[in-house]
Protein backbone atom coordinates (compact mmCIF):
# COMPACT_ATOMS: atom_id res chain seq x y z
CA UNK A 1 0.00 0.00 0.00
CA UNK A 2 1.30 3.29 -0.86
CA UNK A 3 1.36 6.26 1.17
CA UNK A 4 1.05 10.31 0.03
CA UNK A 5 2.67 12.79 2.61
CA UNK A 6 1.67 16.74 2.12
CA UNK A 7 3.47 19.07 3.79
CA UNK A 8 1.90 22.46 4.28
CA UNK A 9 5.18 25.35 3.77
CA UNK A 10 3.23 28.21 4.48
CA UNK A 11 0.37 29.84 2.34
CA UNK A 12 -0.76 27.89 -0.41
CA UNK A 13 2.78 26.66 -0.93
CA UNK A 14 3.20 22.31 -0.21
CA UNK A 15 4.77 19.65 -0.95
CA UNK A 16 3.10 16.87 -2.30
CA UNK A 17 5.39 13.95 -2.11
CA UNK A 18 4.84 10.00 -3.28
CA UNK A 19 7.79 7.54 -3.52
CA UNK A 20 9.56 8.62 -6.33
CA UNK A 21 8.14 12.19 -6.83
CA UNK A 22 7.69 15.44 -4.80
CA UNK A 23 5.79 18.41 -6.11
CA UNK A 24 6.20 21.60 -5.07
CA UNK A 25 2.83 23.99 -5.50
CA UNK A 26 2.83 27.38 -5.90
CA UNK A 27 6.11 28.51 -4.49
CA UNK A 28 6.28 31.86 -2.22
CA UNK A 29 9.61 31.23 -0.56
CA UNK A 30 10.36 34.99 0.42
CA UNK A 31 11.54 36.29 3.77
CA UNK A 32 9.08 37.56 6.11
CA UNK A 33 7.85 40.98 4.53
CA UNK A 34 9.79 40.83 1.75
CA UNK A 35 6.37 41.72 -0.26
CA UNK A 36 4.20 44.68 0.08
CA UNK A 37 0.71 44.66 1.92
CA UNK A 38 -2.32 43.72 -0.09
CA UNK A 39 -4.41 46.30 1.82
CA UNK A 40 -3.87 49.55 2.75
CA UNK A 41 -7.14 51.24 4.27
CA UNK A 42 -7.46 48.72 7.59
CA UNK A 43 -5.77 50.30 10.17
CA UNK A 44 -1.44 48.95 10.91
CA UNK A 45 -0.06 47.87 7.22
CA UNK A 46 1.73 44.93 7.59
CA UNK A 47 4.51 43.54 4.75
CA UNK A 48 3.84 40.10 3.50
CA UNK A 49 4.64 37.41 4.07
CA UNK A 50 3.45 37.85 7.66
CA UNK A 51 5.86 34.97 8.63
CA UNK A 52 8.56 33.04 8.32
CA UNK A 53 9.27 29.46 6.47
CA UNK A 54 8.92 26.85 8.97
CA UNK A 55 12.71 25.63 10.03
CA UNK A 56 11.60 21.96 8.34
CA UNK A 57 11.41 23.97 5.02
CA UNK A 58 14.73 23.90 3.22
CA UNK A 59 15.04 20.06 4.21
CA UNK A 60 12.10 19.41 1.96
CA UNK A 61 12.41 21.45 -0.41
CA UNK A 62 15.87 19.87 -0.84
CA UNK A 63 14.05 16.93 -2.38
CA UNK A 64 11.62 18.76 -4.80
CA UNK A 65 11.19 16.66 -8.07
CA UNK A 66 8.91 19.18 -9.82
CA UNK A 67 6.73 22.40 -9.28
CA UNK A 68 2.62 22.92 -9.92
CA UNK A 69 1.74 26.28 -10.24
CA UNK A 70 -2.10 27.24 -10.16
CA UNK A 71 -1.63 30.91 -11.45
CA UNK A 72 0.75 33.06 -11.50
CA UNK A 73 0.54 36.11 -14.08
CA UNK A 74 -0.80 39.84 -12.85
CA UNK A 75 0.88 40.50 -9.65
CA UNK A 76 -0.19 36.74 -7.96
CA UNK A 77 3.16 36.10 -5.94
CA UNK A 78 1.29 35.05 -3.14
CA UNK A 79 1.67 31.47 -5.58
CA UNK A 80 5.23 32.54 -7.31
CA UNK A 81 7.16 35.18 -6.16
CA UNK A 82 10.82 36.28 -7.45
CA UNK A 83 12.13 33.73 -4.52
CA UNK A 84 10.28 31.37 -6.05
CA UNK A 85 11.15 32.03 -9.79
CA UNK A 86 14.88 31.86 -8.53
CA UNK A 87 14.70 28.65 -6.75
CA UNK A 88 12.94 26.57 -9.66
CA UNK A 89 15.26 28.30 -12.28
CA UNK A 90 18.75 27.70 -10.41
CA UNK A 91 17.59 24.11 -9.13
CA UNK A 92 16.33 23.39 -12.98
CA UNK A 93 12.87 22.29 -12.04
CA UNK A 94 10.13 20.89 -14.15
CA UNK A 95 7.24 23.09 -13.88
CA UNK A 96 4.06 21.43 -14.72
CA UNK A 97 1.47 24.80 -15.41
CA UNK A 98 -1.43 25.62 -17.38
CA UNK A 99 -1.23 26.63 -21.50
CA UNK A 100 -2.04 30.60 -20.55
CA UNK A 101 0.74 30.58 -18.23
CA UNK A 102 3.51 28.66 -20.50
CA UNK A 103 4.53 31.67 -22.44
CA UNK A 104 5.10 33.81 -19.06
CA UNK A 105 7.25 31.46 -16.98
CA UNK A 106 9.34 30.72 -20.24
CA UNK A 107 10.08 34.37 -20.04
CA UNK A 108 11.29 33.45 -16.40
CA UNK A 109 13.78 31.34 -17.86
CA UNK A 110 12.38 28.20 -15.83
CA UNK A 111 11.95 24.60 -17.55
CA UNK A 112 7.81 24.24 -18.17
CA UNK A 113 5.91 21.54 -18.91
CA UNK A 114 2.27 23.01 -20.30
CA UNK A 115 -0.53 20.71 -19.26
CA UNK A 116 -3.82 19.44 -21.47
CA UNK A 117 -6.39 22.44 -20.47
CA UNK A 118 -9.38 20.30 -22.06
CA UNK A 119 -8.94 17.27 -19.60
CA UNK A 120 -5.90 15.01 -18.38
CA UNK A 121 -2.63 14.77 -18.73
CA UNK A 122 -0.88 11.54 -18.14
CA UNK A 123 1.65 12.03 -15.22
CA UNK A 124 3.76 9.05 -13.30
CA UNK A 125 1.63 6.72 -12.80
CA UNK A 126 -1.76 8.45 -13.42
CA UNK A 127 -3.06 11.94 -14.30
CA UNK A 128 -3.77 15.85 -13.55
CA UNK A 129 -6.90 16.98 -14.45
CA UNK A 130 -7.82 20.53 -14.53
CA UNK A 131 -10.68 22.36 -12.86
CA UNK A 132 -11.12 26.01 -13.13
CA UNK A 133 -11.09 28.21 -10.26
CA UNK A 134 -13.25 31.74 -9.97
CA UNK A 135 -10.79 33.90 -8.09
CA UNK A 136 -13.56 36.28 -6.58
CA UNK A 137 -16.54 37.55 -8.47
CA UNK A 138 -18.23 40.85 -9.88
CA UNK A 139 -15.76 43.68 -10.49
CA UNK A 140 -12.85 42.65 -8.34
CA UNK A 141 -13.07 38.92 -10.33
CA UNK A 142 -12.84 40.97 -13.43
CA UNK A 143 -9.09 42.02 -12.42
CA UNK A 144 -8.15 39.07 -11.37
CA UNK A 145 -6.46 35.81 -13.49
CA UNK A 146 -8.56 32.89 -12.09
CA UNK A 147 -6.25 30.42 -12.70
CA UNK A 148 -6.98 26.45 -11.55
CA UNK A 149 -6.62 23.79 -9.51
CA UNK A 150 -6.10 20.25 -10.03
CA UNK A 151 -7.67 16.84 -9.42
CA UNK A 152 -4.13 14.52 -9.12
CA UNK A 153 -5.33 11.07 -9.56
CA UNK A 154 -1.54 8.29 -9.16
CA UNK A 155 -2.09 4.25 -9.51
CA UNK A 156 -2.07 2.79 -5.94
CA UNK A 157 -2.22 6.41 -4.18
CA UNK A 158 -4.90 8.20 -2.65
CA UNK A 159 -6.54 10.99 -5.04
CA UNK A 160 -6.17 14.58 -4.47
CA UNK A 161 -7.66 17.73 -5.49
CA UNK A 162 -5.59 20.98 -5.04
CA UNK A 163 -8.02 23.49 -5.32
CA UNK A 164 -5.94 26.53 -5.98
CA UNK A 165 -7.50 29.88 -5.26
CA UNK A 166 -11.07 30.23 -5.93
CA UNK A 167 -14.33 30.96 -4.20
CA UNK A 168 -17.29 27.91 -3.76
CA UNK A 169 -18.24 27.06 -7.29
CA UNK A 170 -20.58 24.90 -8.98
CA UNK A 171 -16.90 23.30 -10.54
CA UNK A 172 -15.38 22.70 -7.11
CA UNK A 173 -18.60 21.36 -5.90
CA UNK A 174 -19.19 18.71 -8.80
CA UNK A 175 -15.14 18.05 -8.06
CA UNK A 176 -15.66 17.08 -4.47
CA UNK A 177 -18.90 14.82 -5.15
CA UNK A 178 -18.67 13.26 -8.61
CA UNK A 179 -14.72 13.18 -8.59
CA UNK A 180 -14.70 12.36 -4.59
CA UNK A 181 -10.85 13.02 -4.15
CA UNK A 182 -9.47 11.40 -0.98
CA UNK A 183 -7.75 14.40 0.38
CA UNK A 184 -8.36 17.95 -0.64
CA UNK A 185 -6.58 20.96 -0.31
CA UNK A 186 -8.86 24.21 -0.16
CA UNK A 187 -7.98 27.52 0.48
CA UNK A 188 -9.71 29.24 3.78
CA UNK A 189 -8.06 32.18 4.33
CA UNK A 190 -11.73 34.60 2.97
CA UNK A 191 -8.80 36.95 1.42
CA UNK A 192 -9.88 40.31 0.81
CA UNK A 193 -8.62 43.83 -0.70
CA UNK A 194 -9.62 46.61 0.88
CA UNK A 195 -12.74 47.31 -1.51
CA UNK A 196 -14.45 44.03 -3.42
CA UNK A 197 -15.91 40.63 -2.82
CA UNK A 198 -13.39 37.82 -0.99
CA UNK A 199 -10.83 36.27 -3.52
CA UNK A 200 -11.45 32.63 -2.63
CA UNK A 201 -12.77 30.71 -0.16
CA UNK A 202 -13.78 31.76 3.72
CA UNK A 203 -14.92 29.92 7.00
CA UNK A 204 -18.34 29.12 5.70
CA UNK A 205 -17.28 28.33 2.34
CA UNK A 206 -15.05 25.60 3.78
CA UNK A 207 -17.31 24.04 6.15
CA UNK A 208 -19.89 23.80 3.41
CA UNK A 209 -17.85 22.16 0.78
CA UNK A 210 -16.69 19.93 3.52
CA UNK A 211 -19.99 18.94 4.40
CA UNK A 212 -20.53 17.71 0.49
CA UNK A 213 -17.53 15.52 0.25
CA UNK A 214 -16.60 12.28 1.39
CA UNK A 215 -12.52 12.47 1.81
CA UNK A 216 -10.29 14.24 3.93
CA UNK A 217 -10.13 18.24 3.67
CA UNK A 218 -6.81 20.16 4.61
CA UNK A 219 -7.53 24.01 5.11
CA UNK A 220 -4.75 26.30 4.28
CA UNK A 221 -3.87 29.85 2.55
CA UNK A 222 -4.19 31.20 6.75
CA UNK A 223 -2.13 33.34 8.82
CA UNK A 224 0.46 33.79 5.92
CA UNK A 225 -0.93 37.29 4.40
CA UNK A 226 -2.17 40.71 5.76
CA UNK A 227 -5.46 40.25 3.52
CA UNK A 228 -6.46 36.76 4.62
CA UNK A 229 -8.40 36.95 8.24
CA UNK A 230 -9.36 33.48 8.56
CA UNK A 231 -7.56 31.39 11.67
CA UNK A 232 -7.05 28.25 11.83
CA UNK A 233 -8.56 27.49 15.84
CA UNK A 234 -11.21 29.45 15.09
CA UNK A 235 -11.81 27.31 11.71
CA UNK A 236 -11.26 24.09 13.82
CA UNK A 237 -13.82 25.13 16.43
CA UNK A 238 -16.37 25.93 14.12
CA UNK A 239 -15.57 22.15 12.25
CA UNK A 240 -16.35 20.97 15.67
CA UNK A 241 -19.49 22.58 16.38
CA UNK A 242 -20.46 21.16 13.18
CA UNK A 243 -19.56 17.80 12.77
CA UNK A 244 -16.59 18.15 10.86
CA UNK A 245 -13.77 17.80 12.83
CA UNK A 246 -13.03 14.20 11.47
CA UNK A 247 -12.83 15.43 8.03
CA UNK A 248 -11.13 19.06 8.28
CA UNK A 249 -7.46 20.06 8.94
CA UNK A 250 -5.34 23.46 9.41
CA UNK A 251 -2.22 22.14 9.51
CA UNK A 252 0.56 24.42 11.11
CA UNK A 253 3.57 25.70 8.77
CA UNK A 254 5.88 22.57 8.52
CA UNK A 255 3.69 19.99 9.63
CA UNK A 256 3.56 17.26 7.48
CA UNK A 257 0.58 14.58 6.91
CA UNK A 258 0.05 11.15 5.35
CA UNK A 259 -2.44 9.43 3.79
CA UNK A 260 -2.66 5.60 2.80
CA UNK A 261 -4.44 4.62 -0.51
CA UNK A 262 -8.04 3.49 0.82
CA UNK A 263 -9.75 4.97 2.93
CA UNK A 264 -8.33 8.44 3.18
CA UNK A 265 -8.64 9.10 7.70
CA UNK A 266 -6.28 6.46 7.70
CA UNK A 267 -3.49 9.29 8.63
CA UNK A 268 -0.85 10.45 10.82
CA UNK A 269 0.97 13.57 11.89
CA UNK A 270 4.52 13.09 10.98
CA UNK A 271 6.42 16.58 11.77
CA UNK A 272 4.90 20.02 13.15
CA UNK A 273 1.69 20.35 14.53
CA UNK A 274 -1.99 20.84 14.39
Amino acid sequence: MQAMDITQLRNATVVVAYDDCRILVDPMLSRQGAIPPFRYLSGQRRRNPIVELPVEAPAVLETVTHALITHCRKGHVDHLDRAGERWLRERRIPVLCMPDDAEHLARLGLQIQPLNAQGPTGFRRGSITPIPCLHGEGWIGRLMVHGHGYYIEQAGEPSLYIAGDTVLTDDVRRCVTQRRPDVSVVPAGGAAFDLGSELIMDQLQVLELAALGSGLFIANHMEALDHCPTRRAELLAAARTQGLADRLIAPADGATLSFNAGPARQRAVLGGAL
